[in-house]
């Protein structure tokens, strides 16, 4: 078998396999086998989903106060952009004759803040909304409900500048 159509191998090529090659076939196959053994969950217990878990429980650890600001994870954050997406309609279909489409204020004021006459907070603009002000702002609480007035206060919190 040292010739085929006319090709020729070389005798000392049948012998061995250069020493480089060699060297990079082995790196590559303990490389391999070691991405195999640590990658694989049914032998080590590796998960992204544990990685990310664990990474967000150690940010939560450092910052608290950031935890505290965070509407939730999974379903809460589904349930939370909801609220939000439930808040706009409402506020579109019943507040923006008067404080525009994009919270920037026409007949009422703007609700963008970062300052508010009646208060910044979500409980102020709760009460605000339910029970309406002097200054001409009716209450929506009997017409609305409570549920939907505490989606609006969240819509109309979520999007001014604190």
């Amino acid at each position: 078998m040292g010739e085929f159509d006319g090709i020729k191998e070389r005798e000392e090529g049948k012998k061995k396999m250069p020493f480089a090659i060699t060297i990079l076939f082995s790196v590559l196959v303990l490389i391999g086998l070691t991405y195999i053994y640590l990658f694989t969950p049914h032998i080590t217990g590796w998960t992204q989903t544990a990685q990310y878990e664990s990474k967000m429980n150690a940010y939560q650890a450092l910052s608290p106060t950031k935890q505290k600001e965070a509407k939730g994870t999974g379903t809460e954050a589904h349930a939370s952009m909801e609220a939000l997406a439930r808040g706009e309609k409402i506020y579109k279909e019943n507040c923006a004759m008067c404080h525009g489409d994009n919270l920037q204020g026409v007949v009422g004021p703007s609700l963008m803040g970062p300052k508010f006459k009646y208060g910044a907070s979500l409980e102020d603009h709760i009460r605000v909304i339910s029970k309406g002000t002097s200054n001409g702002m009716p209450g929506f609480e009997s017409q609305l409900g409570t549920g939907k007035v505490n989606d609006v206060a969240n819509y109309i919190h979520a999007h001014h500048k604190h």
